[in-house]
């Protein structure tokens, strides 16, 4: 039989107290003292009531009837975390009035956008008027928390928005947005009467605050 040093006689016994018989049970965490403590109080408390309501006779049919008691409350609290986490509303996030804006895919300015509106409007040239001019009524729709901020979103999710925090402003925006659609999407002529739908919207917006 081979001499065993005292370097393999450490790392034997390392390995033999490491095995899992030997390790010590391991301890709750804080959380789950906390939540094992509550339990116990509910159940404490049940009991107490179920022992008061049945007597030393009862106890076997008070314990039973408390434990499903106490499933039921826990499941009732768990639902109804879940139903005020699922409905709560995302806060709103501050609006930094003046800065720039995603307004569908693109960033823009809206000290740009009021320049080129004067430009093209003083030039008679509604077409890029009538663009400039909605996307600063969209930023007007974010800065008053009536539509949210959210690069991709089309003229419908904007309406969607406006119908659900300011319908009465629907049908005003609706008319801007086909002006608008009209301008960016076709070739057809834009008039004079699609730049008076935009501006029509922007007055509107000047008078709303938030909802």
């Amino acid at each position: 039989m081979s001499e065993v040093s005292n370097e393999e006689a450490n790392e034997l016994a390392d390995e033999i107290l490491g095995r899992s018989e030997f390790l010590a049970a391991r301890e709750p965490g804080f959380l789950e003292r906390s939540v094992n403590r509550v339990i116990d109080a509910i159940s404490d408390f049940l009991g107490t009531i179920f022992g008061a309501i049945f007597g030393g006779a009862g106890g076997a049919a008070g314990t039973g009837i408390a434990v499903i008691l106490l499933a039921m409350a826990v499941g009732v609290l768990l639902f109804a975390i879940y139903k005020a986490f699922a409905e709560r509303e995302p806060a709103e996030e501050d609006v930094d009035e003046g800065g720039p804006r995603v307004v569908f895919d693109e960033v823009v300015e809206p000290d740009e956008l009021q320049q080129q509106l004067r430009q093209h409007r003083s030039a008679g040239d509604w077409r890029p008027a009538v663009i400039a001019g909605f996307r600063l009524a969209v930023v007007g729709l974010i800065d008053a928390r009536i539509a949210r901020e959210v690069a991709g979103a089309t003229t419908g999710d904007f309406a969607t928005a406006v119908a659900q925090r300011r319908p009465e402003l629907l049908a005003t925006y609706e008319h801007g947005a086909a002006a608008f659609e009209r301008a960016f999407y076709s070739d057809l002529p834009i008039g004079g009467q699609d730049m008076a739908a935009v501006d029509a919207l922007l007055a509107r917006l000047e008078t709303v605050g938030a909802p």
